[in-house]
């Protein structure tokens, strides 16, 4: 018995939450509904700070086109072109809302004030370079061996003079193993929300290996010759100059000797390397 009058209890508290909810709905109502700022034509010279992003709207019709004005969130649209560095309020007299055609309201005003406060400066911009990201230290390795080209490779921001100040560089989108595959690859900018840029994407060309030199002083000479060791530099990837061993070089000398006794020294090398310099480039057999 007390089991069935529970539910009888359960389903008369629902249709009573169900009767109420549809009279709200379908009531007149009055309430505040917080819409989005939009300001309009504010000057390029100008940076707003701790400037609100909503304001609250007195709003009256029937609560199903209130529970849809929520929902749609409107742009309350300001003119913004009169701000100047000593502005420190924006009016709410004179805005527009642009409802959507199936909400039928009554927008009352602003709820709780008739102004917006804010703190205007003067748009400070600076030049900074442009730096890569990666995605890992690997690829970072493997990009410093190559010739690239970042077109452009400086940026002018702009923002609020203590904001700017602190910016060194602007990083790009961080770059993998796959985008050092390609010739070139547009690379977007990580641009920190407050701040805006003459760029928003920058080129990045890749022209192939960069060329490194190692020298390697103590290559031996076969016995016979003075002096018995040479230096020997090479030219080639940093990559493959870092992993050679001395071992690897082998030394040798022509097998006759020039006008002055002297025998030309000639090498063996890893492959993609080449010898730009040997010191000394000629030996003397010993007597």
């Amino acid at each position: 018995m007390f089991k069935d009058n529970l539910g009888l209890r359960v389903f008369a508290l629902f249709l009573a939450m169900f009767i109420w909810l549809q009279s709200a709905l379908i009531s007149e109502q009055r309430s505040v509904v917080s819409l989005p700022i939009n300001l309009l034509s504010v000057p390029q010279n100008i940076t707003l700070e701790n400037f609100p992003s909503t304001v609250p709207f007195a709003v009256r019709g029937k609560g199903l086109d209130i529970l849809r004005l929520m929902m749609a969130r409107p742009k309350v649209n300001i003119d913004a072109s009169k701000i100047t560095p000593n502005t420190d309020v924006i009016s709410l007299q004179d805005y527009s809302i642009d409802l959507p055609e199936n909400i039928n309201v009554s927008l009352l005003g602003p709820a709780e004030s008739d102004h917006l406060t804010i703190q205007a400066d003067i748009f400070h911009q600076k030049v900074v370079p442009i730096q890569i990201d990666f995605e890992n230290a690997y690829t970072e390795e493997r990009f410093s061996e190559l010739r690239y080209n970042l077109d452009p490779d400086r940026v002018t921001i702009f923002g609020h003079k203590n904001r700017i100040r602190g910016v060194k560089a602007i990083l790009t989108k961080k770059v993998n193993q796959e985008i050092l595959a390609n010739d070139t690859t547009e690379l977007e900018l990580n641009i920190p929300t407050d701040i805006t840029t003459t760029q928003k994407k920058v080129l990045l060309s890749i022209s192939g290996t960069a060329q490194a030199t190692r020298v390697f002083p103590n290559i031996a000479l076969p016995a016979g010759y003075l002096p018995s060791r040479v230096a020997v530099r090479l030219q080639g990837s940093g990559a493959v100059l870092e992993a050679i061993n001395p071992n690897q070089i082998t030394a040798r000398v022509s097998d006759q000797a020039d006008e002055n006794g002297l025998f030309a020294v000639e090498l063996t090398l890893p492959e993609g390397t080449q010898a730009i310099a040997i010191t000394p480039g000629k030996v003397r057999a010993r007597k």
